[in-house]
């Protein structure tokens, strides 16, 4: 379900983001979460740029770096000049998108970076997409991270469905939670993205493949059963994360049929 705050409506019109993956460790499912949005910016031709900010685990570069034009960047977020490169790149390159996959413990550097993108005043909003296990910690991270920001970004929060299908359950503590409460007055949007069992994450990565490379691989190397699935999980999640809308810069994006990777 989508909520957007009065104040944050004229917000949602911007149509040049910034958008960071972030969650309270590693392993949460936000590089799960950021190499399905390169995805959909790939499939809908969305001008994009993208970083992969994880020198330990670089899911973005390895399952991407050879489909997205110019590759997919490696850099530390919060090594010194980083802002300094991606201002270059948004001035020059002027992507619809910039995506960065972000490691855990980068929090601290959220509230100078967010200025210092602000200061530069190129034309970018940023959304902070925050993907959530069901336990406290990811709810701390995601109060920290509004501490950290204000309503200087926007937000959307991501419930991982991977650590519990039944959300009303699953995510009790975050429904009940003051900071969900904070976090929907600051106009956030709340999505669901859905599980895809161990085993297709499993081939997916012995690939090193794309989403969309994957479904549409011959059933000989990818398996029918993985392909079945990749093929209706693909596009009902599409049709979720087509819920975030400016926020995430899927404005206009299309939902890829079933029948498109049988």
């Amino acid at each position: 379900m989508s909520k957007t705050s009065p104040r944050n409506r004229k917000k949602t019109e911007l149509n040049q983001r910034i958008v960071l993956c972030t969650g309270d460790k590693g392993g949460i499912g936000k590089s799960i979460v950021a190499r399905f949005l390169l995805d959909m910016y790939l499939a809908n031709d969305i001008h994009v740029i993208a970083y992969d900010c994880d020198p330990h685990n670089p899911q973005l570069w390895r399952h991407y770096n050879r489909v997205v034009p110019g590759g997919v960047k490696t850099i530390k977020f919060n090594q010194r000049g980083v802002r300094d490169v991606l201002q270059n790149d948004l001035s020059t390159l002027t992507p619809t998108v910039a995506l960065m996959d972000l490691p855990s413990g980068v929090g601290e550097y959220f509230r100078d970076f967010v200025q210092d993108m602000t200061d530069a005043n190129l034309g970018y909003r940023i959304t902070m997409v925050s993907v959530l296990g069901r336990g406290k910690e990811s709810i701390i991270q995601l109060k920290r991270l509004m501490e950290f920001c204000g309503n200087q970004v926007d937000y959307v929060v991501v419930r991982n469905l991977y650590w519990g299908e039944e959300v009303e359950k699953s995510f009790i503590k975050y429904k009940e939670s003051k900071t969900r409460q904070s976090v929907l007055e600051l106009g956030a949007i709340e999505l669901n993205f859905g599980s895809l069992v161990e085993w297709t994450y499993d081939k997916i990565d012995e690939l090193d493949a794309s989403f969309t490379e994957a479904v549409n691989y011959d059933m000989n190397k990818i398996g029918l059963a993985n392909k079945a699935r990749l093929s209706t999980w693909i596009p009902e999640q599409e049709l979720e994360m087509i819920k975030g809308g400016s926020f995430l810069g899927l404005s206009g994006a299309k939902t890829r049929v079933r029948e498109t990777f049988m």
